[in-house]
């Protein structure tokens, strides 16, 4: 789980059994224009890690299928200006339904958010994320309908400001991943 705060680079990880492991890291200086255009991006290897499992505390499960990339807010001030007000890290802990909340420094046309769980059909689980726009201020309400580890992406896409032509919905641009949270619930 790599996870990018201030200019840190924070890779959790957790192994499925006890082994030999290698950690390869790749890197790429991407811009936020770039990013946004979809186009193809080749990445590097920069380092090579040996990781030695000797002995397990607990048996590790695999995190949630979520978009690949960082976890955690950062990426979604560096690509589109939302600011996390209420969860500034990657992982959430919670006993219960939980509020996420981004102020926005500009207006973003639209959001999406998907939830996953290990086992569980996706589509159901993305009814129990409700997404409000007060002013500047988006929300979303997340619900957890048993305990267990989930991956919450968020998805967003600028607002069209060319208002000179109109656009089709096939001329305008996909939704970019925006972040993802861990969210660990269990409930009391």
């Amino acid at each position: 789980m790599q996870e990018v705060s201030s200019n840190s680079v924070v890779f959790r990880i957790y192994v499925p059994a006890v082994g030999e492991y290698v950690l390869d890291i790749f890197a790429n200086l991407v811009s936020a224009e770039v990013y946004l255009s979809g186009r193809s991006m080749s990445f590097k290897s920069i380092s090579k890690v040996k990781i030695v499992c000797r002995y397990l505390e607990r048996c590790m499960i695999p995190l949630p299928e979520c978009a690949s990339g960082e976890w955690g807010p950062l990426k979604a001030f560096k690509l589109f200006g939302l600011i996390p007000l209420t969860h500034r890290d990657a992982v959430i802990n919670t006993s219960g339904d939980t509020v996420i909340k981004f102020r926005m420094t500009h207006p973003l046309e639209i959001f999406m958010a998907n939830l996953h769980k290990n086992d569980t059909v996706d589509k159901i689980l993305s009814r129990n994320v409700k997404k409000y726009i007060i002013e500047d201020v988006v929300s979303f309400s997340v619900s957890f309908p048993i305990e267990g580890q989930y991956g919450l992406d968020i998805y967003t896409r600028k607002e069209n400001t060319d208002h000179t032509r109109e656009t089709t919905s096939a001329q305008r641009p996909l939704l970019a991943h925006c972040c993802k949270y861990l969210v660990n619930v269990r409930k009391r």
